[in-house]
C-alpha cells in the first residue's frame, strides 16, 4: 500500500520558532506513520482476550485508561473500557501473529496508522506549551512517565503520551488526521513566545 501523504506537508517548515534562544526551550517534529492497531472487544469475553494478549505477546493489558504498557517496541493504550491501542514503530511480527489468531467473535480489529498525526514535543518548556491548551497538570506528580490522557486542545480531540526520557520531557500528542493542520498551527503560536525549533521529521 502507498504511503499516505502527510497531513502538514504543505505547512510543516523545518526550523527556529518564534524569538531566539541559544537552546531552543521546545522542539517540535511530526513522527512517520506508526503501526497503530484498534482491538474493540465484548464484554463477555474481554478479559479472556486481556489474557491472552500478556501470553502471547508479553505485555499486560493496562487496567485504566491513563496507563501505558511497553515490551520491546509494542505499547498499549487502554482508550476506553474494551478498546485498546496497539503501537509501534515498526511492524510488529508479534503483533501481527497475535491478530492472526482472533476471530469476529473475539472483537473488531481495525487498522488507524493513517488516522492520526503524532507529534512530539520535547524540551524544558513543552509542559508550557501544551498547558497553554491542555487544562491538565503535567507535573512529575500529577502526569508522570508512561501515562496518557485523553482531551481537547483547541477544541480538537488529542491523546498526549509522556514518554520516558533521561533529560528533557518528552510528549508524544496523537491528533485526528483531519485536524492536524488546525492543531499544526495552534502548536507553533503557543511555541513562538518560548523560542521553539521544528526539526525534520524521521
Amino acid at each position: 500500500m502507498a504511503d499516505a501523504l502527510s497531513a502538514l506537508a504543505s505547512v510543516y517548515d523545518a526550523g527556529p520558532v518564534g524569538v531566539t534562544r541559544a537552546t531552543p526551550g521546545v522542539t517540535l517534529q511530526e513522527r512517520p506513520a506508526r503501526n497503530l492497531v484498534q482491538l474493540s472487544g465484548w464484554p463477555e469475553n474481554f478479559d479472556t482476550i486481556c489474557d491472552r494478549i500478556a501470553a502471547l505477546l508479553g505485555i499486560r493489558v493496562p487496567v485504566d485508561c491513563l496507563t501505558v504498557t511497553t515490551h520491546d517496541d509494542l505499547s498499549i493504550f487502554r482508550v476506553g473500557p474494551m478498546r485498546l491501542w496497539f503501537v509501534s514503530d515498526t511492524n510488529s511480527t508479534r503483533l501481527s501473529e497475535f491478530l492472526g489468531t482472533l476471530e469476529a467473535k473475539d472483537g473488531v480489529v481495525t487498522e488507524i496508522n493513517h488516522s492520526r498525526t503524532v507529534l512530539r514535543i520535547r524540551g524544558p518548556e513543552a509542559r508550557t506549551v501544551l498547558n497553554r491548551g491542555l487544562p491538565i497538570d503535567l507535573e512529575n506528580g500529577a502526569f508522570p512517565e508512561h501515562v496518557f490522557v485523553q482531551s481537547v486542545i483547541h477544541h480538537i480531540p488529542v491523546l498526549v503520551h509522556r514518554l520516558a526520557s533521561p533529560d528533557d520531557t518528552v510528549f508524544d500528542v496523537y491528533v485526528p488526521r483531519e485536524y492536524a493542520r488546525s492543531f499544526w498551527e495552534w502548536l507553533i503560536n503557543a511555541a513562538e513566545p518560548l523560542g521553539g525549533q521544528v526539526l525534520e521529521v524521521c
